[in-house]
């Protein structure tokens, strides 16, 4: 039965919200981990700023001390300590912020407003408040591994290593089971739904003031703004989104810094924690910490919004770029410059593919392993770079502008030497050349039985002669090798060149992909991934 134009338009929708739900997470990870990486030292500090132990006087005077202690104690590596798992919370706290904010957007313009017209303010701060109370469920367990990893770790006995974080995931399931990693939920999510609404708000907010500043016959509606106005915006989101609803974070870090092991059947609720904090430390207890982490915030959330727009808004551009190249790939002009790179990437594709599995035998020498395979793949590429760039130029300095018959007999004869014949102490290079030679043997051999006129090579012939000089002889032995290896690729490289059907099948096949096939492409694609 024929598709009907509803089901059409619902499946190209449905398909639409896909694409867009995957720009969100992808983009929205891309920026959440650059931001991660500005703002971690500052939330190292801020978060043992929130956890020092109670008692008088406190164990650090401000944000400056925190500061000098962690560099003093840990160095500046230490400040980035734990830091695996707040990328991963970065990532998967923007992706989902920004993918559920337009999500919710969606869900309100489809049932309240139509599609053309522009969500109110408030609209925008409830879409805020709606992504947050969903990345908190998301975002509780990673920061719950962050912040125990960010405290000072105290060993009780020397030579005790820091827990890593598997160690603390195994002891929070070991002593509070699977809901122990929502220990500190309720802070999260109050700090994360009034936190986005303030952080969204504040970005569309500064967004339409600079808009409504701005000269209208100039510039149209839709038109992006400066990346300084858009990280201006970002700034004011990021301190608007940390400053309002610090104290829940305070609470929460609190709750989540305790030791597993000393809370079992008892743990602390979100109140109570609360409470104890006011009593001992009052208002400036729960905003502990809170200047560094607003300073902090501004040039995190700038960027986390600047590349998460800018990357939305150059995909259109990223399409018109690969047009661009797809042109010049396959134009003309650049052939023979572009069959050079395409030879170098066919040689180190195959001479990887080839001697990979092969050294993978000596399981116990992985290091063997990635230095033979880089050693074949760089000689491979190395010289399908000089040969190809051998016959362009015999072809470009010949009289009739054409290939001359021994053309590729002397493009091999260099390529041959420059790469394989002036090291006889290399394994890899003995190998290969080894290797070809017995091919060419074979080729050779097979020349010798065919009838006259088919497969003949012209104004030649081939055998071995006898040396009866011994001087001569001994000089022949200590450049047997350069000769040997030289040699071997010349004939190689003609026999294939001018008589492929003798060529032993395996090797024709991989010489053909490397010297023939990176000749010839017919888009972008097959010329980056694989041969037409």
């Amino acid at each position: 039965m024929p598709e009907s134009v509803v089901e059409t338009i619902a499946r190209e929708s449905l398909s639409g919200q896909g694409k867009e739900a995957l720009k969100d997470v992808a983009f929205g990870s891309i920026a959440g981990i650059v931001g991660k990486f500005i703002e971690y030292p500052f939330d190292t500090v801020k978060v043992r700023l929130q956890s020092q132990p109670d008692r008088l006087p406190p164990l650090y005077t401000g944000p400056l001390d925190c500061f000098k202690q962690a560099l003093r104690r840990d160095g500046f590596t230490g400040l980035y300590r734990g830091i695996s798992a707040p990328l991963v919370g970065a990532a998967v706290e923007t992706s989902g912020l920004f993918f559920s904010y337009r999500l919710a957007q969606d869900i309100l313009k489809a049932t309240m407003l139509p599609q053309s017209q522009d969500l109110p303010m408030s609209a925008l701060l409830f879409c805020g408040a709606v992504s947050g109370a969903f990345t908190s469920l998301l975002l509780t367990p990673i920061e719950l591994v962050k912040c125990k990893m960010q405290v000072p770790f105290q060993a009780s006995t020397t030579g005790v290593r820091r827990p890593g974080p598997l160690t603390l995931i195994g002891s929070i399931y070991r002593h509070q089971g699977l809901l122990g990693f929502w220990h500190g939920q309720l802070g999260t999510l109050i700090r994360e739904t009034g936190g986005s609404a303030a952080w969204f708000g504040g970005y569309e907010g500064m967004s339409v003031l600079f808009r409504k500043a701005r000269d209208s016959s100039k510039h149209s509606a839709d038109e992006a703004l400066p990346i300084y106005q858009r990280m201006t915006a970002g700034a004011v989101a990021g301190m608007s989104y940390n400053f309002i609803f610090y104290p829940a974070d305070t609470i929460k870090s609190r709750m989540q810094t305790e030791d597993v092991s000393k809370i079992i059947g008892g743990r602390r609720t979100f109140g109570a924690v609360g409470k104890t904090l006011w009593k001992q430390h009052g208002i400036k207890g729960l905003y502990r910490g809170c200047g560094i982490t607003v300073g902090r915030a501004a040039p995190s959330s700038a960027f986390i919004f600047t590349i998460y727009e800018e990357l939305r808004r150059r995909t259109m551009l990223k399409l018109d770029a690969q047009a661009a190249l797809e042109k010049i790939v396959l134009d003309p002009r650049y052939h023979d410059v572009l069959t050079l790179v395409k030879g170098v990437r066919n040689g180190i594709v195959y001479g990887t593919k080839v001697r990979l599995p092969h050294a993978l035998v000596f399981r116990s020498k992985l290091y063997l392993v990635f230095k033979a395979t880089r050693q074949h793949a760089r000689n491979l590429g190395f010289f399908a770079l000089i040969y190809k760039s051998t016959m362009i130029f015999l072809r470009h300095t010949s009289p009739t502008g054409k290939e001359r018959h021994y053309d590729s007999f002397l493009a091999g004869l260099v390529g041959g030497y420059t790469v394989f014949g002036r090291d006889i102490h290399n394994s890899v290079s003995q190998q290969i050349v080894i290797y070809v030679f017995a091919r060419v043997c074979l080729a050779i051999a097979k020349l010798l039985v065919q009838p006259r006129g088919k497969g003949k090579i012209s104004e030649g012939g081939g055998g071995w002669g006898i040396i009866p000089n011994e001087q001569l002889r001994q000089k022949v032995q200590r450049n047997g090798w350069t000769i040997f290896a030289s040699i071997s690729w010349a004939a190689v490289m003609y026999v294939f060149r001018w008589h492929p059907e003798t060529v032993q099948p395996s090797l024709r096949n991989s010489m053909h992909y490397i010297y023939v096939s990176s000749d010839h492409w017919d888009s972008l694609r097959n010329f980056i991934l694989h041969n037409k």
